[in-house]
Parts: C-alpha cells; sequence; structure tokens
C-alpha cells in the first residue's frame, strides 16, 4: 500500500513519521482539518468509506493538572542567549500566572503562553490528563516546552473513559533504570502494542523545543494498517495522560529544573470505522458519529436494528462494508446476525428475523405461527396474510391447523374447516370426548300394518318447509295436512299445521323430509301445559307417498279400527 509522510507541528519540522495512507492523508499542520473523503456516497449513490476531518482534539479542551504554580507564589529561572533571567508565578496578578488553559488556548509565536509546574514540587510525578469525551484514532500526541525539556516522561492512554490506563510511550536518558525498558525505537512484529521507550528527544535544543510522538512510527504493520486489527485498536483512545517523572539527571538548583509546556495537540479523528464524515457535538456536549451506511453506535461500530444480513465491518478503502437489511417479509422490524448460518449460505446470508408480527413467524417471518394458517389469496407480505385457525374447541383434536389450507384436525365423525359439524351419517352429542356419534337406523321406515296402529296419528301430508335456525332441540316442519287416516286424542285439523323433529334425528336424516313431497306420517302426540307437539322423530313410520298406497292404507285404518272394536 503507497504511503505518505507526514511532517508535523506548525512552522518547522522535528520529525518524520510514517502514516499510512490507507490511515491518514492530509496537510502537515496541526491546526488543519482534512478529511479523506467528505462523502459517505459516491455521485451513483454507491456506499463508499468515509473519515470525520482530522484536527487538533486537545484544541480548547481543559486539562486536568495534577499541580500548577501560583499557590502561593513561586520564583522560577530560564536560560537565555544574555544567561539566566528570573521571575515569579503568582496567581494574584495575570501578567504573572502560567494556568494550565495555556496548554490549549490558540497557540501564538508573537505572545506564548506557557502552562508552569511548581518548581518547588517539580522534584514529584507532574500529570496532564485529557479527556477526549469518546473514541478517537490518535495520530500523534506533541507538547511544546518554554523551559527545559523533562529528562524521563511517560505518554499513557485509555479506551475505557479512563477506568485503566496502559503505557503509549516512554522518553528517558535511563530508560531501563526509569521505566525498566529497553530503549528502542521499533516494535517487534509479534508485539507491536508495545510502549517504547527512547532518548531521542534529549539530542534536541532544550529551548522551546517539541516532544513529538507518532502512535504509528516503528510499527511494522503500519504501511497496511487496515489489515491489523492490532494496529486500529493501539491507535484508539478516549483519554490521554502525560506523566512528567523527572526533570533532569542533574543535582542542580532546583529553580531551574522546572516543567513548562506551551502547547498541547492531539491530532486525530473521531473514531467512525469508515462509516460517517461528520463528528458534531450530541445533546450531552460530546462529539457522536453521523453513521451512515446504516451503522450506528457511538462509533459506528455496529449495524442498525434491521441490518444485520451480514456481519458488521469497518469500510476500507475497496469496500464501504455497508450493512445489508434483513428479509423480514415487512413482518418485522429487527434482526440479528448468525454466524452458523452465515457460513452455511456460502457468506450470502446471516440474518435472523426477531419478534415477527401479524401472527408470523420462522427465520424471515415466512410462515404463520401456530394456531394460523396463510391465506392462499395474500402475498407473504400482506399485513393480514395470517388468518386465526378458530378450531372448534369440542370438535377438534387441537388448535393448530394446517398451514396451507387451514384445516383444523377433527375429531371421529366431526368435519368442516373448523371442525365446528358433524359428518354424513354422524349426529351430535353433548359429549366434549365424542361431539359425533354413528346415527342410528331409522326404525320407522317402511309401511307397517302394526306400527300404523300403534301410532297416535296417521295423515297424509304436504311438506311446505322447514326451519332449522329455532333455538333449541327441535327443527320445525311446516306442512299441509291433506287427509286424516287416524284419530287421535288430539283433534287434527286440516290445512296447515307445524310438526316437530328432534335436532338429533334430523342431523341423522331420520326422518327424512322434504320440501315440496308428499308422506305419510304416524306418529306420536307430544302434549305439555303449555302446548301439544306433533314429533316426527326416528320411530315415526314415515313412507314417501304414491298412488298405490291409497287402498293400502285404507285397509290398514279399517284392520286398527276392528282391532280397537275388539
Amino acid at each position: 500500500m503507497e504511503s505518505t509522510y507526514f511532517v508535523s507541528f506548525k512552522i518547522f519540522i522535528i520529525s518524520v513519521m510514517v502514516i499510512p495512507n490507507s490511515y491518514y492523508q492530509g496537510s502537515s499542520t496541526v491546526t488543519a482539518s482534512f478529511p479523506l473523503t467528505n462523502l459517505c456516497y459516491d455521485n451513483y449513490g454507491r456506499p463508499q468509506r468515509c473519515l470525520p476531518e482530522f484536527h487538533n482534539l486537545a484544541y480548547g479542551k481543559k486539562i486536568n493538572a495534577s499541580q500548577t504554580c501560583g499557590r502561593p507564589p513561586r520564583k522560577f529561572c530560564k536560560w537565555e542567549l544574555r544567561g539566566y533571567t528570573c521571575d515569579v508565578c503568582d496567581n494574584r496578578f495575570p501578567s504573572k500566572t502560567h494556568s494550565v488553559k495555556y496548554l490549549t488556548d490558540l497557540h501564538n509565536q508573537n505572545n506564548v503562553t506557557c502552562w508552569l509546574a511548581d518548581p518547588k514540587q517539580s522534584r514529584q510525578n507532574v500529570s496532564l490528563t485529557l479527556s477526549l469525551g469518546k473514541t478517537y484514532d490518535i495520530t500523534y500526541i506533541s507538547l511544546q516546552f518554554c523551559g527545559p525539556k523533562p529528562d524521563s516522561m511517560a505518554i499513557y492512554k485509555s479506551v475505557d473513559f479512563g477506568k485503566r490506563w496502559q503505557p503509549y510511550q516512554f522518553y528517558s536518558s535511563s530508560c531501563s533504570q526509569m521505566y525498566g525498558r529497553p530503549e528502542k525505537s521499533f516494535a517487534s512484529q509479534e508485539n507491536e502494542q508495545e510502549a517504547l521507550c527512547t532518548d531521542a528527544h534529549l539530542k534536541k535544543p532544550l529551548q522551546g523545543s517539541w516532544i513529538a510522538f507518532s502512535t504509528l512510527e516503528g510499527r511494522p504493520s503500519a504501511n497496511n494498517f487496515e489489515s491489523s486489527q492490532v494496529l486500529q485498536e493501539w491507535v484508539s483512545a478516549t483519554n490521554i495522560r502525560i506523566v512528567f517523572d523527572r526533570t533532569s539527571a542533574s543535582k542542580r538548583k532546583q529553580d531551574y529544573y522546572y516543567y513548562a509546556v506551551s502547547d498541547f495537540a492531539v491530532g486525530g479523528r473521531c473514531r467512525c470505522n469508515g462509516h460517517a464524515a461528520r463528528c458534531p457535538i450530541g445533546r450531552d456536549g460530546q462529539p457522536v458519529c453521523e453513521c451512515r451506511h446504516h451503522t450506528t453506535g457511538s462509533n459506528c461500530e455496529q449495524c442498525k436494528a434491521f441490518f444485520n444480513d451480514r456481519p458488521w465491518r469497518p469500510a476500507t478503502e475497496s469496500s464501504a462494508n455497508e450493512c445489508v437489511a434483513c428479509n423480514c417479509n415487512l413482518h418485522a422490524k429487527a434482526c440479528e446476525f448468525n454466524k452458523e448460518l452465515f457460513k452455511l449460505s456460502g457468506g450470502h446470508s446471516g440474518g435472523v428475523c426477531i419478534h415477527c408480527r401479524h401472527n408470523t413467524a420462522g427465520r424471515f417471518c415466512h410462515y404463520c405461527k401456530e394456531g394460523y394458517y396463510k391465506d392462499s389469496s395474500k402475498d407473504i407480505t400482506d399485513r393480514r396474510v395470517c388468518r386465526p385457525c378458530s378450531c372448534h374447541p369440542r370438535g377438534s383434536m387441537g388448535k393448530v391447523c394446517d398451514q396451507s389450507t387451514g384445516q383444523c384436525p377433527c375429531k371421529e365423525g366431526v368435519t368442516g374447516r373448523e371442525c365446528d359439524k358433524c359428518a354424513e351419517g354422524y349426529k351430535t352429542t353433548k359429549s366434549a370426548i365424542a361431539p359425533c356419534i354413528t346415527c342410528f337406523q331409522c326404525k320407522g321406515a317402511g309401511l307397517s300394518g302394526r306400527k300404523f296402529c300403534r301410532k297416535d296419528f296417521a295423515m297424509k301430508v304436504a311438506v311446505l318447509g322447514l326451519d332449522r335456525t329455532l333455538q333449541g332441540e327441535w327443527v320445525r316442519v311446516t306442512v299441509n295436512v291433506m287427509t286424516r287416516y287416524k284419530r287421535s286424542l288430539v283433534r287434527l285439523k286440516l290445512g296447515n299445521e307445524f310438526l316437530w323433529i328432534p335436532k338429533r334425528d334430523h342431523k341423522c336424516k331420520c326422518p327424512k323430509l322434504r320440501p315440496g313431497r308428499h308422506y305419510l306420517i304416524a306418529g306420536s302426540i307430544k302434549s305439555s301445559r303449555q302446548r301439544r307437539k306433533i314429533v316426527v322423530n326416528n320411530r315415526s313410520m314415515v313412507v314417501t307417498w304414491n298412488k298405490s298406497m291409497e287402498r293400502r292404507v285404507e285397509r290398514m285404518k279399517k284392520r286398527c279400527q276392528k282391532q280397537t272394536q275388539l
């Protein structure tokens, strides 16, 4: 991969740092901002890698210093061309103040402002801590001194907002003595996250000099940054801390050795993993990635809820690695990624829909859940594609129906899609176990003189109509009584009359009466205090009428009359 040299820090060159093209492309000045890609989609709407602008992350930020001179007033001396000159650090007078805010103000070479640690306490450790507010990719950390550079100092970083700290870089004339590390300028291939220690800072002029740390300098995989997960983690940080451990190895007068810094700069950009071009300030006052490519999170480090058909990946120069929507047939708003399914699909699809709506189920919300079936007239994406089975609680063997037809599993003798009626040849019972049982054979079928004589009435009727909608256990039949062949305790009138058939017998078609036909009916009279009923049931004699029956019926009538006289 092509590399570019990043020469940094305002108006003069202090070091040459090899920065991979995939990581940073821009100017040589700390204060400028140059985004690698200012749009996350090209002119044709195709996704591409995009990065927020690069700038000095420390500018204007509050620095937490473990100590600052000025309270009480302290004398300090510095070397100039005419020799040593001394002054006083005193917070009571603005012109004598050396506040920590001077570390991150607008640096002006014509009016240099400096932060000073207390000269009397500079033999102790002094720290400067910068909180960035979110995760950033750090390119460099630089300090410009307005006094002698320290003999020994360390740079630390945190990736969890200051909960834990890890060493970033050490500087010392005695690396082994101060930090227990050898002096070296390059990390090993096996340990690229190793914090190095060097004495190179002491080989520069002492007055007005810089210490600059490049996060990728001396790292073997710097030119292949996109492929190095180790280095991508190495450059990330949420907090930076500078710890000054020793002013000088010399034992000269203390007034001449103290920590004084005019500028503290941290170059980098919001970590958005190539999925955002902007990193504006959010509602909480902290910068937030303006994520694109269907990503989300403070660092665009995950896919949106419905875009998990492929694994999340950071964008690269060759691919934006845009998150892909799942196929949930418009029945879900979220899905999750399944690594095994992704492998089985040959790296094509690994999304599993979650919280399927509209009574659907399955990886793609592509079939109806238990208790529902697919309406064949509707597309799978229709909100009403799944209809309830509505299986009858007594007639069915369960609530689950066939997914295609909606047919419920019926008990023996039960029929209908919802198992809500008895089949042909079966009649209804009150039993929940066997709601339909086999119909018995009609006992009244056929013309018999003995049966004729035992009945309460006998008549020839024309069936006008049946009413099955009445509540209760009866079916009402409207007939026209044409001829009476037998007297009864209840006088039967000619003309329109009601016959009553028990529903259980009518279900079994016993007797079987059809409107528009004529029948010879011999049956019983059922009386109560409220009313009388002419009952026709499975024991009644019901014979379809024809002309040849007339003489035979008259003979049976006379025979019955003789038996009555005896």
